[in-house]
């Protein structure tokens, strides 16, 4: 189970490690999206170029809050609560933040209790 912490307004955020294709572990906070359905994870594009992963789907059409938008999929590795995961990873230039999508909740219990300060993924 792993910690997250509540961002200014609320947001969920949690600590996961990206692994690059050379191995390198990189760890970024990620916010979780609930009007990311379909998806696992979803970050900019200059930042998975750097991590080199290998495309999947160079367009993939999706809907979002500002329309049909198109992503490139990605095959991407992380670790999430100490376990290694290969993903798709949905990459595109107007993500802010790297996104936790809520496919997660199939497979993981969330637990949110502001009031008592918890925020817990396991």
């Amino acid at each position: 189970m792993i910690s997250g912490i509540f961002g200014d307004i609320g947001e969920l955020f949690f600590e996961v490690d990206l692994i690059a294709a050379n191995g390198e572990i990189l760890a970024v906070d990620v916010l979780l999206d609930t009007g990311f359905t379909t998806g696992w994870l979803a970050i900019n594009t200059q930042d998975i170029e750097g991590l080199g992963w290998s495309i999947i789907e160079r367009s993939k059409t999706m809907k979002t809050a500002k329309g049909e938008v198109s992503f490139a999929l990605y095959e991407g590795k992380i670790i999430l609560d100490g376990i290694e995961y290969t993903i798709p990873v949905h990459a595109g230039s107007e993500i802010p933040e790297p996104l936790l999508g809520l496919q997660w909740l199939r497979t993981m219990r969330l637990v949110v209790d502001a009031t008592g300060d918890v925020l817990t993924l396991g």
